[in-house]
């Protein structure tokens, strides 16, 4: 009994360090506030159809993202950098990116598990390439 107790309290303690950052959120969307929401359609074709990216990508980064990190990608540009404008470590739930590869997976029957780095990916310009460029080569095959 004492054993469950103290797993219950430590996974207490743990799930701020889990949790996505509330006020960095609300942060970060006034920031963004000055900004044309543009609908989902409107998003697509603004930002990515003159850059040849499938239209269902881009709806999919639209969508997702905002579920994920509770920012309104309606407002969000592709030169906004992923980590220090967005924040997205912060403002999202700790295994976002396990749910990204698990949802884009079901949607377009492509794991990119083990081809998905962060690391190398600055810009939302570069995360939706890259998304594209993991459809594009299926298709091809």
């Amino acid at each position: 009994m004492w054993r469950r107790l103290k797993n219950i309290l430590l996974s207490f303690r743990s799930y701020p360090d889990l949790s996505p950052d509330q006020e960095l959120r609300r942060k970060i969307n006034r920031a963004l506030a000055h900004r044309q929401a543009l609908p989902p359609n409107a998003w697509f074709e603004t930002f990515w159809q003159t850059r040849n990216i499938s239209e269902d990508i881009a709806l999919f980064v639209y969508t997702q993202l905002t579920t994920y990190s509770g920012i309104s990608f309606a407002k969000v540009l592709p030169s906004d950098r992923l980590d220090q404008d967005l924040h997205l470590t912060l403002v999202c739930w700790f295994n976002w990116q396990l749910e990204l590869c698990e949802d884009f997976s079901q949607r377009f029957h492509v794991d990119i598990s083990d081809r998905l780095d962060f690391h190398t990916l600055v810009t939302v310009e570069d995360f939706v390439v890259f998304l594209n460029l993991q459809l594009v080569s299926v298709n091809r095959s």
